[in-house]
């Protein structure tokens, strides 16, 4: 069976449509509640300056909260749909490189490195907090600290997979794997302790369950997120593919290249 980038692309399309779905039902009855307790925590500090000072500011919402939560669920899908796309045009041009030679093995493997990389290390140093909750002069500056840590997260990742390469060959693979395991740690370590603490000071009247709970479900959402991309790609080329073996798939060939053969 001969696999074209184009045929890629329409399954990880498919993968994140579905995985588009399951986290934005996931969010709305999961994580929404957390959400709903912040607005309420937020309206209810609100109430009491108002009246304490005898002033009104009246309500700022330009949209009602079931129009908040259904333009959530959208976007929520068209954001794992290009999450999907990027995965995959990523893993049309690293996949003869992965340590698996199933397909699914392949696959899942890939989330699981885009999971660690881009969700949970940056979870760990700048985790999420509810909306209402927080400094908001403070947006500006998180949203720096936060790209620059995942920009250097995965340049990270991509060093590492290059010096796993580079020592497959030397060490005999227990050690190989222990080495890699050991430069991975330090070097994330040294990452995560090295970049600068969130300037977001959280209110000490604002529970320390609402925001843990809103970070965990949180994240626990981009795990279902990454395991659905990875599961449902992964099983379609399986299927698709009908092998365990295949050549490098290289972005932008055309369905006539015999690089897309399949064995």
């Amino acid at each position: 069976m001969r696999i074209t980038y184009g045929t890629l692309l329409r399954r990880a399309l498919a993968a994140g449509l579905v995985a588009g779905v399951l986290l934005a039902l996931y969010t709305l009855v999961v994580v929404e509640p957390t959400i709903d307790s912040a607005i309420a925590l937020e309206e209810s500090v609100a109430g009491a300056e108002v009246a304490a000072d005898g002033h009104s500011h009246g309500d700022d919402a330009l949209f009602s909260r079931g129009t908040q939560v259904g333009g959530g669920m959208a976007a929520t899908a068209i954001y794992a749909v290009i999450v999907a796309v990027i995965f995959a045009t990523v893993l049309a041009s690293v996949r003869h490189r992965l340590p698996h030679q199933s397909e699914l093995g392949r696959v899942v493997w890939l989330a699981a490195v885009a999971f660690g990389t881009v969700a949970l290390v940056p979870a760990l140093k700048y985790p999420a907090n509810p909306p209402a909750v927080g400094d908001p002069d403070t947006v500006d500056q998180r949203t720096v600290q936060y790209l620059a840590l995942l920009v250097l997260s995965v340049g990270l990742a991509v060093a590492l997979v290059h010096l796993s390469g580079r020592l497959r060959s030397r060490l005999d693979r227990p050690t190989h794997l222990v080495a890699v395991a050991a430069v991975t740690a330090a070097g994330y370590g040294v990452l995560l302790a090295a970049m600068p603490a969130s300037p977001d000071a959280i209110d000490a009247a604002v529970p320390a369950q609402l925001v843990w709970d809103f970070r965990i479900r949180s994240l626990g959402g981009l795990a279902l997120l990454w395991a659905a991309i990875g599961l449902g790609l992964g099983w379609a080329l399986a299927r698709l593919s009908g092998s365990e073996m295949g050549e490098p798939i290289p972005v932008g060939a055309d369905a006539g290249d015999p690089a897309f053969a399949r064995r």
